[in-house]
């Protein structure tokens, strides 16, 4: 490591995979259905394509640059905080548009607070929220956690995905992006953020991104980079 920052050697000038590219691999994928017009999935593309390129340039300049080890640390929490990002997306729309979603027929409406009261000597109160019943179901927003179950569970990465126990791990480091978030004196990104959970990441993330979903796409190649070295 180093405290100054400098290139790593004097290679060529580079440049990420260009959105074009990225969008078509994507286009693979990300189609619209019953469940997603194509006006919501034009943003998505362009966004996971925009953190798909961000992700490649993170992983240059850990790769070129000499880092001091702190900001070495802090490129690895962003690359995993993007990569999860990344593949918390694409599950999104698998669990969605695979009819797996959860749904709900109850739409919140208002919430009433009611007055305090002692029980016991100690004051409560009581939270209202009315619902109304709606015609048609619309869909919940889901966590992390949900998604990869859901996946995990209906093989929505197809039978052959080998890599469901490592989403976990990964989800708890996305959680690291709340900096006020710590649970213990040692809970910070010097000791949460290291080589093994870069090399996560990567296997992850290309893992998700090569698999059965994204078969016929001629840019599987554009993902190298991700090999652990």
């Amino acid at each position: 490591m180093s405290d100054t920052l400098t290139f790593i050697d004097n290679s060529d000038k580079w440049y990420p995979t260009s959105i074009q590219i990225l969008e078509e691999h994507l286009d693979v994928l990300l189609t619209p259905n019953a469940y997603f017009s194509s006006s919501d999935i034009a943003p998505l593309k362009k966004n996971l394509a925009y953190t798909l390129q961000y992700i490649e340039f993170l992983d240059r300049v850990i790769k070129d640059i000499n880092l001091s080890t702190v900001l070495w640390t802090e490129n690895v929490k962003s690359f995993v905080v993007y990569g999860a990002s990344v593949v918390e997306a694409i599950f999104n729309y698998l669990v969605i548009s695979t009819g797996n979603g959860n749904t709900t027929k109850w739409q919140s409406v208002k919430k009433v607070a009611t007055p305090q009261f002692d029980l016991n000597g100690v004051k409560h109160k009581n939270d209202i929220e009315l619902f109304k019943e709606i015609g048609t179901p619309i869909q919940e927003s889901m966590t992390f956690d949900q998604l990869a179950k859901k996946v995990e569970s209906k093989k929505l990465l197809r039978s052959n995905f080998a890599h469901y126990a490592k989403i976990k791990p990964i989800r708890r480091l996305r959680n690291k992006i709340h900096i006020h978030g710590v649970e213990h004196a040692t809970d910070t990104d010097w000791w949460n953020f290291n080589q093994k959970e870069y090399e996560l990441i990567r296997h992850v993330l290309k893992a998700v991104l090569i698999s059965s979903v994204f078969i016929g796409s001629a840019h599987k190649s554009k993902f190298n980079y991700l090999k652990n070295s």
